[in-house]
């Protein structure tokens, strides 16, 4: 009897929230250190504190190499940087409070992967936008790469998209992940949006970039594939 694979998600082992560190202060506070706390909760208060350094130290300068495409042989280091980059998400970083998406190029410059998270842990692998509108929305958007830039007003972005991409997959408990098979999916509104940014980082490109466009969410900058190149990307 075939059993339907389910999706997987992936989640720090122990999450630091927003509520649990002050943006820019990775340390206890003088009020806290004036409490008269238990031993056990200045442990814990200062483990926190050290993952917060940990995985805010993950960051990478921003830069413009496009990533590679994800295969099999990937998948453990997919794990292991989706772990960190779900946590990130909810992580403060300079004027933001956390984030929509991380993108691996957010964190790897040698040699990132085509790959991003969400909050919720759903990891999208090798992501590709194959077709768009016409139309163009304004949106205004910031970026966890520029923690200390203001938003930048007027982004423009397609109206509505549809994408291919992965996801991880397992067939029970027991069962070690892989990589589903292409979904396809027709996306609109701040979803669209938010595809479109991780989408543009994967590609090797900023919103603060001097050539940003809404067409830098493309494949590898070459413009929408057809189908049979999305195809044979997926053999």
């Amino acid at each position: 009897m075939s059993t339907n694979p389910e999706i997987l998600s992936v989640f720090a082992v122990e999450e630091i929230k927003t509520k649990d560190v002050s943006p820019g202060a990775p340390s206890l506070t003088p009020e806290q250190k004036e409490e008269k706390l238990p031993p056990e909760e200045i442990e814990k208060r200062q483990k926190i504190m050290l993952e917060y350094i940990r995985l805010s130290g993950r960051y990478c300068p921003p830069h413009n190499i496009k990533s590679r495409w994800v295969t099999s042989a990937d998948l453990p280091r997919v794990l292991a940087d989706g772990i960190d980059m779900v946590a990130l998400c909810s992580l403060p970083r300079g004027k933001y409070g956390g984030g929509a998406a991380i993108a691996s190029t957010q964190i790897e410059a040698k040699d990132p992967l085509r790959f991003f998270v969400l909050p919720n842990g759903t990891v999208i692998i090798n992501p590709v936008i194959i077709d768009h509108t016409k139309a163009n929305i304004e949106r205004k958007e910031g970026c966890l790469s520029f923690p200390d830039y203001e938003m930048k007003e007027n982004v423009l972005r397609y109206n509505k998209i549809t994408v291919i991409y992965q996801t991880l997959e397992r067939i029970d408990e027991k069962s070690d992940p892989h990589i589903s098979k292409p979904i396809t999916e027709n996306l609109h509104g701040r979803v669209a949006h938010i595809f479109q940014h991780e989408v543009s980082h994967l590609n090797g490109s900023q919103i603060y970039d001097d050539n940003a466009s809404p067409d830098m969410c493309l494949w590898l900058g070459d413009g929408v594939m057809t189908g049979e190149k999305i195809k044979k990307l997926y053999e």
